[in-house]
């Protein structure tokens, strides 16, 4: 079977601490694809400035080129009004019917978990994935999770196979690995204040800043601007 990653974001920009966590991702559920979804307009951040959708794509797919498994897909911008994850794992669940999908997210996100639109539904499309980020992990994270998904949450350690998934019923993995505490906006705000980010974001993504000019005054290169 088919062993496809989801993972959704606004990458604004996409720097380290997205793509190592992912990587990790790879290798520890054995995937087969690993597709990254940059965020058309999501509901979290509809009255912040983004940047331009081409600009975020653009930057994912230099970031990922050199993965011959990693892939960049433009579904959430085809989409109009507020962009929601069920609606987007619903479209990959029609295109792969027969793949085992795994969405990847941050633990701050499964953290808010509840506050998301039919959050209930995603373990009916896909297992998740749950990333370290510094702000939630261990027993506070599992203290802001509702209590229904509990009994179908698996830690993944460091040096564990993949998990085996005969069961039809998705699960929800917390993936250890080396924390990043890395952010797109301690990049944003490197970039404003002239100083070099090559540490941060891979050289190509940082090319790809400076050519475009993005995040010079927090205005450049925003949607609609």
């Amino acid at each position: 079977m088919r062993r496809i990653g989801i993972f959704g974001g606004t990458f604004d920009p996409v720097h380290d601490g997205h793509l190592r966590p992912a990587e990790r991702a790879v290798t520890a559920f054995d995937l087969d694809e690993l597709v990254y979804v940059p965020a058309g307009n999501p509901p979290h951040k509809l009255d912040e400035p983004r940047t331009a959708f081409a600009h975020r794509f653009a930057m994912l797919a230099l970031a990922t080129q050199s993965d011959d498994r990693c892939l960049v897909s433009d579904v959430e911008a085809e989409r109009e009004g507020p962009t929601y994850t069920v609606d987007t794992l619903d479209e990959f669940r029609r295109r792969y019917p027969t793949a085992r999908l795994y969405f990847l997210m941050g633990s701050d996100s499964f953290a808010q978990i509840a506050t998301w639109r039919r959050w209930d539904e995603l373990l009916s499309l896909a297992s998740l994935v749950v990333l370290r980020r510094p702000t939630a992990w261990g027993d506070e994270l599992m203290a802001r999770v509702p209590d229904v998904l509990r009994p179908r949450v698996t830690r993944v350690g460091r040096d564990m196979a993949p998990p085996v998934e005969d069961a039809p019923a998705h699960r929800v993995f917390l993936l250890e690995h080396e924390p990043y505490p890395i952010s797109a906006t301690a990049v944003r705000e490197r970039v404003r204040s002239g100083r070099p980010i090559g540490d941060l974001v891979p050289a190509a993504v940082e090319r790809y800043i400076a050519k475009h000019r993005l995040y010079r005054n927090g205005e450049e290169g925003a949607d609609g601007r």
